[in-house]
């Protein structure tokens, strides 16, 4: 199979130049603190009124409520194009599970980067696949953490019909807290179907066309050398085997991608 995307020039610098398909727009931040030197690490896809309709009509009304606490690292774009990874993988595991708690967890998941600093995101990218570096750990905890603390401020104000039990907003502040370690939760036992669910759909993003190619800018990392480095932490990085044929299947289409882009690039 061969690739009909187009690569276009994105300027990083006067002297950096990367090659990324026509469909993905890259944008710098506007207002910035950071140094030219690290800007890249800002780089985001901005976010277009249409991505709404990608949300379950169920859950758009709480999405929108959500929604100015995403505007960073790209979260909103992210949130959208995973959410229908849920149906999905639920559907491929076959498990009983509380579909209601994933979507709103995953809607709630990565608020907590809306609390953080330019250096803090700047820091938790620093990577060229999956495996965080040291820098990137401290971020990550912490945001996970401060978007537990938001959902539970948001949770409290927003009335769902039927209302929330206490046992669903339990699982889905458990889910915000540890999407990013669920492996935490399985010394104690067996890590919850929702959790592994969250987990799976949110790792899911580093495999989109949009995100691929956003992070091989923002990373600073060549499309092919990426390519290696998702494959090979691939199994590492999910729960669930749903999960990881998914991964498989969208790196492969990523992998057609870079074929195509190396006739592209100099």
């Amino acid at each position: 199979m061969t690739s009909s995307l187009t690569f276009v020039p994105f300027k990083l610098s006067v002297q950096t130049t990367a090659w990324i398909p026509e469909d993905v727009e890259l944008r710098f931040p506007e207002k910035t603190s950071l140094d030219l030197a690290n800007l890249h690490y800002l780089i985001y896809i901005p976010w277009r009124d249409g991505y709404i309709s990608r949300v379950d009509p169920a859950y758009r009304d709480f999405f929108k409520v959500v929604l100015p606490y995403l505007h960073v690292r790209t979260t909103d774009v992210h949130v959208v194009t995973c959410l229908p990874f849920i149906s999905e993988l639920i559907q491929a595991i076959g498990e009983a599970v509380d579909e209601r708690v994933v979507q709103i967890a995953f809607i709630l998941h990565d608020s907590g980067w809306s609390q953080m600093t330019e250096i803090e995101i700047a820091h938790s990218l620093g990577v060229e696949g999956l495996s965080l570096s040291g820098e990137a750990v401290n971020p990550k905890a912490r945001h996970a953490i401060l978007g537990r603390d938001l959902a539970q401020k948001i949770l409290r104000n927003y009335s769902f019909q039927p209302a929330l039990t206490a046992a669903q907003k339990d699982g889905i502040y458990q889910a915000i807290l540890y999407h990013d370690k669920p492996w935490d939760l399985a010394a104690g036992g067996e890590i919850p179907i929702h959790m592994k669910i969250v987990c799976d759909v949110d790792h899911l993003w580093s495999f989109t066309h949009p995100n691929f190619w956003q992070d091989t800018v923002r990373k600073g990392v060549r499309p092919d050398v990426y390519l290696k480095n998702l494959g090979d932490d691939l199994d590492s990085y999910f729960v669930t085997e749903p999960g990881k044929q998914k991964a498989r299947e969208e790196l492969g289409v990523r992998g057609t991608e870079v074929e195509a882009w190396k006739n592209f690039a100099p």
